[in-house]
């Protein structure tokens, strides 16, 4: 008994603090309080059934117990690294509906020990015997762990780097967690790892919301000008991006064209968005970009990109670049960008009244 709560102790405090955290922390929406309550509920479960199975195992007669313990335990240890791949495919719920099948392919392998050997079964003085496809909670890990590595290799590339490089820590956790506990018999060591990661990734997520604009999910203006001084030695220019005719959208459609409006120039910038540059709402409909390490012809092939998209839209936009000169401070950069961005929109507005 000393032995699981020692082994089982840390666990079960960092799956109470963040289910207390969770519970009084209202920023989320109520998908994201869902998953990671029901993670909390998962890990519980596992270290439940698994300290009963260890309990039942020093007895000298097998009990029907043990066996519903094992088969839950072993349905249960593949659902941390699925739980971890929902958080981070949240939105694409075709993927997690494909990604799932081999969890009830498990749980099925797992409960089968109740009328066929073919995965494990217990002996008469109660010990354990592994069958042919005893190891198929493991492989489950391992297909998941697999799975995992994909999504955030994409992810990294594509969405969310940070988000990526915490999942890809998880992964690495669970996959020696994972081996420690099929090789060398250790206890508790992927329910450990599993409720680290959650809290982490909850961590990660809580510092997110503060760090991105609500309705677009870019970078705030914090961010802004915190990257800027932070990163000024390899800044190579700074693009400012204002939207024309909000307040007509607005007036004439309501707030919620005029949400759209910022949500297309946002699609419309996130779709030609050079890997070494970063957006950054910074004001109702103003975005600012840091472009980073890029000559000054990419700069400018990514401003034609971002006119070439937001024609296929019923909106446009002003654009305003300033690419640096050797010594040129960033303050600087930011003014020059702007009085380009407004120059442009003075443009727009003079052909528009024209016509």
């Amino acid at each position: 008994m000393s032995h699981l709560i020692q082994v089982n102790f840390a666990t079960v405090i960092l799956v109470v603090f963040l289910f207390v955290y969770i519970m009084t922390n209202s920023y989320f929406d109520g998908k994201i309080r869902k998953l990671y309550l029901t993670a909390c509920l998962l890990v519980l479960c596992l270290v439940i059934a698994d300290s009963v199975e260890h309990w039942t195992a020093s007895f000298d007669h097998l009990v029907s117990l043990r066996i519903w313990m094992s088969a839950i335990g072993y349905s249960l240890r593949p659902t941390i690294f699925f739980t971890v791949i929902v958080m981070l495919l949240r939105e694409n719920k075709k993927s997690i509906v494909w990604l799932s099948l081999p969890l009830y392919l498990n749980a099925l392998l797992a409960f089968s020990a109740f009328f066929t050997e073919i995965a494990y079964s217990y002996s008469d003085d109660n010990q354990f015997v592994r069958g042919p496809l005893g190891y198929f909670a493991f492989v489950t890990n391992g297909f998941y762990a697999v799975a995992l590595m994909i999504c955030t290799v994409k992810q990294y590339r594509t969405v969310n780097r940070s988000e990526a490089m915490i999942a890809m820590v998880a992964l690495c956790m669970f996959v020696i967690a994972t081996v420690m506990e099929s090789a060398w018999g250790f206890d508790g060591l992927i329910n450990t790892s599993g409720v680290v990661a959650l809290v982490f990734y909850y961590i990660h997520l809580n510092t997110q919301h503060f760090k991105r604009d609500s309705l677009t999910q870019v970078l705030n203006r914090r961010c802004f000008f915190l990257d800027g001084e932070k990163h000024e030695a390899s800044l190579s220019a700074v693009v400012s991006v204002d939207l024309n005719n909000l307040k007509k959208w607005n007036d004439e459609y309501g707030h919620a064209k005029g949400d759209e409006a910022i949500c297309t120039l946002v699609g419309c910038i996130q779709k030609v968005l050079p890997r070494t540059a970063h957006l950054y709402r910074t004001g109702g409909d103003e975005f600012m970009v840091l472009c980073f390490d890029m000559e000054k012809k990419m700069v400018q092939q990514f401003l034609n990109d971002i006119r070439s998209e937001m024609e296929k839209t019923p909106f446009s936009c002003a654009i305003g670049m300033a690419y640096r000169d050797e010594g040129q401070a960033f303050d600087k950069l930011c003014l020059e960008a702007d009085q380009k961005m407004y120059c442009d929109k003075k443009r727009f507005h003079s052909e528009s009244s024209e016509k």
